[in-house]
């Protein structure tokens, strides 16, 4: 089965890619997708106890910068969520550590098995905040993401993932300059829930995809066939479903030890 590996690609492309390359397409079956389905208080009793500590005190990334800068500038939270899952909403949509977040969320599955993952807290706090808003906003919705990087565009009617969290945007004339015009996305997500409100960049009318989203490539215009077209590129996604390999992994894994 194959997919477009989005993931690839970090936080409607900020960061920079080698000129002329193309990126692969697969089903990013090495992220870290875990939904937690099913054993969410035992996470969440973890990450209290356990990984938020021991993360925040991880010197070989800024988690800890971002995590205090977000205790003091986070937007008081609303819609049953808590503090934690403000300041985790906030810390991802700044620039400290969704580079490296995101690249070993995409590439992680084996650490995040072995428990040597570096992010269990965010990672956990940041789904959990989307499946909280996504039941008080309850609709699917049309989003946007844009990037600088080409894509294998041999993917039509493919079923895809993006592998990470994903940014995307209600707005697609948003961020032409700083996101790119060369591969674009219209998303049709059911999963992804709209952040706004507790996103440092709250004028991005953001919403975050969650990893484990599933979609069709449902179809692929180009500026070659369309003059007018917002990007070079733009890859039309639907939403088919969830898929969730790690879901609730860790407790599987400690259920298995001898």
């Amino acid at each position: 089965q194959a997919a477009i590996n989005i993931s690839t690609y970090v936080m409607l492309c900020r960061t920079a890619a080698a000129k002329g390359q193309i990126f692969s397409l697969d089903m990013a079956l090495n992220s870290v997708d875990d939904q937690y389905e099913g054993c969410r208080k035992n996470m969440t009793n973890l990450v209290e106890t356990r990984y938020l500590k021991k993360e925040l005190n991880n010197s070989r990334n800024n988690f800890k910068t971002a995590w205090q800068e977000g205790e003091k500038y986070s937007k008081e939270p609303e819609n049953n969520l808590t503090k934690n899952h403000s300041i985790a909403i906030y810390v991802y949509t700044g620039d400290k550590v969704f580079r490296d977040f995101n690249n070993e969320t995409r590439y992680g599955k084996q650490n995040y098995t072995n428990e040597t993952y570096n992010w269990y807290s965010l990672h956990f706090l940041l789904t959990e905040a989307i499946q909280i808003l996504k039941k008080t906003q309850n609709t699917c919705n049309i989003t946007y993401r844009r990037t600088k990087v080409e894509f294998d565009k041999n993917v039509l009617n493919k079923e895809v993932r993006f592998g990470q969290f994903a940014s995307s945007s209600f707005d697609h004339n948003k961020g032409a300059k700083i996101f790119g015009t060369v591969s674009c996305f219209e998303i049709y997500t059911c999963e992804g829930a709209e952040v706004t409100k507790y996103s440092k960049l709250s004028h991005e009318r953001e919403v975050l995809i969650p990893p484990y989203e599933t979609f069709k490539v449902t179809s692929i215009r180009t500026k070659r066939d369309k003059k007018d077209l917002w990007c070079d590129t733009v890859y039309t996604l639907k939403n088919t479903g969830k898929t969730s390999d790690l879901n609730c992994a860790i407790f599987r894994r400690r259920q298995t030890r001898p």
